[in-house]
């Protein structure tokens, strides 16, 4: 089941430092409230917003995957890469869910907080 569009650090449920281009039509959050997962904040790289909203949960759970992977992506925004870290690897402790990229291609929330997580830990060795 796709769940989220992505844009991403890949990807965007996620995006943060690692933002390419959105859809057309912008990010969306298919299957959560609008603002839920901080989507649209962070492709504007709006990581007050985007942290505000995620921390509310509206609708979502502490552990959602989604909601790690982009918490992850707001922390690396703001320079907070440990805190990054621990989202990333918090999500791959997560379920794993199916998500959509922005452009197009179908993965999951595993392989991109691995992907992210990867990309946090270069930046912390390379400090």
């Amino acid at each position: 089941m796709v769940r989220a569009v992505s844009a991403s650090l890949g990807i965007l449920l996620v995006a943060g430092v690692f933002a390419t281009p959105a859809l057309a039509g912008g990010p969306s959050e298919v299957g959560y409230r609008q603002g839920a997962l901080g989507v649209s904040a962070i492709s504007a790289a709006d990581y007050r917003t985007a942290e505000a909203q995620l921390n509310r949960m509206d609708g979502v759970a502490a552990g959602d995957p989604l909601r790690l992977i982009n918490l992850g992506n707001v922390y690396a925004g703001t320079g907070r890469m440990f805190d990054a870290e621990k989202a990333y690897v918090a999500a791959l402790n997560a379920e794993s869910v199916d998500v959509l990229t922005a452009d197009g291609a179908e993965t999951n929330t595993h392989a991109v907080a691995r992907k992210a997580l990867s990309r946090v830990r270069a930046v912390v060795a390379a400090r």
